[in-house]
């Protein structure tokens, strides 16, 4: 069965939460994304036939392709239950999509039939007025909590703990001293802004378009790296945007807008890899380039008329490599603003895999992002 591990969501799906510079948004987007799903529908009819399952909708389902990768659909209330769970799906027309069953007999499914984007797999453990804390359900995740105080405008303060008891108490916190801000717009408007979230049930990612016009682009993370150390129980990474910490208006571009280059900062870990002492930062590190898609290998590149990418490698600090950060890869050609969501398919290492292109904190720049999956 195809994998179901990866999710990828973005403001202009039917449902999508808005993301704007008023408080209490971030965490409307993040329920959605992270736990609850959206764009849900009840289905008209459910059809087994030769080990594929066809659901229609005849008002139109909402769903769409990402390049050649279907959306992964939570399906509800069918019977048999074995239809009902995390399927990836293949969007066939407007009303109708499909996706491959196995040990299910050629049927028409009873119940009432619901379909939703599913979510990627967190649950928000704690919550107060416009506060939140989310954490993987994933038990072989480190299981960090994430801590989002979005009640003040422009951007929410973020701060990771190792472990909470309630909303506004946890022990181990990183940073230890100071909160990171997620950015959602440079003004205090409800002007909705562009967001994009890709996650698998470990970390997610999101990339904000946080202005009007130029380059407001942001991107922040929080969940767990792919660690070189099997026994590394402080994997985790929180990775700020623009805008520091909560209330505080994003600036214009930037290397702070979080993850595009290797001079980001903002970038911390739990504890150190020898599992002791108290949170550290972290440093990002690509071949070849220090802001992804800035060099001078042309797109496409002469030798194969392709995209070339690279790992992106995390380190604690010189010298010590902790891992590379999972589904995200640094482009080593010169991109340039119209890349935005280009899809590009089969990159040389990345065989059968969708890779979409987004801009990075300029236009002219950008990262990539593996949509197909799994991760690890």
């Amino acid at each position: 069965m195809p994998d179901t591990s990866v999710v990828y969501f973005d403001s202009t799906m039917t449902g999508a939460p808005a993301l704007s510079g008023t408080a209490g948004t971030l965490i409307g987007l993040l329920d959605a994304c992270l736990q609850d799903g959206f764009g849900g529908v009840t289905l008209d009819s459910l059809v087994v036939a030769s080990n594929v399952a066809t659901a229609t909708y005849s008002s139109g389902h909402g769903f769409a392709m990402v390049g050649n990768t279907g959306p992964v659909i939570l399906i509800a209330g069918a019977t048999p239950a074995g239809l009902n769970g995390k399927w990836r799906v293949t969007v066939t027309s407007t009303t109708q999509f499909t996706f491959a069953t196995s040990g299910i007999s050629n049927q028409t499914a009873s119940g009432t039939i619901t379909a939703k984007r599913a979510p990627a797999g967190f649950t928000k453990v704690y919550s107060g007025t416009n506060k939140a804390a989310y954490r993987a359900d994933n038990v072989q995740s480190t299981r960090c909590y994430l801590r989002v105080d979005d009640s003040t405008n422009y951007s929410a303060a973020c701060i990771g703990y190792q472990s909470m008891s309630d909303i506004d108490t946890g022990t181990d916190p990183f940073p230890s001293s100071s909160d990171f801000g997620i950015s959602r717009s440079n003004t205090t408007s409800g002007t909705a802004r562009p967001w994009v979230l890709i996650a698998d049930d470990r970390l997610f990612y999101l990339h904000v378009y946080y202005g009007s016009a130029g380059d407001y682009y942001a991107m922040a993370a929080f969940g767990d790296i792919r660690s070189r150390l099997s026994a590394d129980a402080y994997h985790c990474l929180l990775a700020r945007s623009n805008g520091g910490a909560g209330g505080v208006a994003p600036a214009y571009g930037g290397t702070n807008g979080g993850l595009f280059s290797a001079n980001t900062a903002g970038l911390v870990m739990p504890r150190s890899y020898t599992q002791i002492g108290t949170a550290v930062a972290a440093v990002l590190y690509s071949t070849l380039v220090t802001t992804w898609g800035l060099s001078s290998i042309a797109y496409p590149d002469a030798v194969n008329n392709d995209l070339i990418v690279a790992p992106i490698l995390v380190f604690e600090s010189a010298g010590l490599m902790r891992g590379t950060l999972p589904g995200l890869y640094a482009p080593l050609n010169a991109l340039n603003s119209a890349i935005h969501k280009t899809i590009v398919s089969n990159i040389i290492g990345l065989t059968d895999r969708d890779i979409i292109l987004l801009n990075s904190y300029s236009a002219s720049y950008g990262i990539a992002f593996d949509l197909t999956g799994p991760w690890r």
